[in-house]
């Protein structure tokens, strides 16, 4: 999987005790650690080490602490004192994952199921199957929410049965997707 690497930033306390003068960041991903100015907030800044990381705690007053990989998104901390013993700070950093894009093959496999799918769809409705077809145009919907054939099935699976509310529904739903198709304008004036 390919890893996703953004520049958004993810602002939050990072409270520590001061009372031994350091503190410790830990992490659950390995991380670099950077300080920069208020003002730098987009740069990299001066990277101070790696989680773990046992810092001075006047290293860290008055600066953005910035924690970042390649991995995930970069964080950003601003330190405050507190009045504790807490020497180390636990940091949950998150991947972020997207998917691999699909093949040419597993494109074509998908489309070629969608087919399938939509051929099913329309020999339900031209067996007067109306249900079936709709409950298969359901489907499709879920496959591919952009397609307007899904929706035409539907409408005429409703205009066979007299429901021409329900038939122009379905036909104005392919129509927004499919703006450009004059048959779906045609169905559209026939329920009118």
């Amino acid at each position: 999987m390919k890893l996703l690497s953004l520049k958004w930033l993810f602002f939050f306390h990072l409270l520590g005790g001061c009372a031994a003068g350091k503190i410790t960041l830990v992490s659950n991903e390995k991380a670099k650690v950077s300080v920069l100015e208020f003002e730098d907030s987009g740069g990299e800044g001066e990277i101070i080490g790696e989680t773990p990381l046992t810092v001075e705690v006047a290293k860290l007053e008055n600066k953005l602490v910035k924690v970042w990989g390649d991995e995930f998104l970069p964080q950003y901390w601003i330190y405050s004192p507190i009045e504790d013993e807490k020497t180390e700070i636990s940091l949950n950093l998150s991947r972020i994952e997207i998917p691999e894009e699909p093949t040419p093959a597993e494109v074509m496999q998908n489309l070629n199921r969608y087919f399938r799918m939509l051929i099913r769809a329309y020999k339900a409705l031209s067996s007067k199957e109306w249900q079936l077809s709709r409950e298969l145009s359901k489907q499709l919907v879920r496959e591919v929410p952009e397609a307007a054939a899904p929706h035409v099935i539907t409408g005429l699976s409703y205009l066979s049965e007299g429901n021409t509310a329900q038939a122009k529904s379905a036909f104005l739903k392919a129509k927004n997707l499919d703006p450009t198709d004059k048959d779906i304008e045609e169905l559209i004036d026939l329920v009118q």
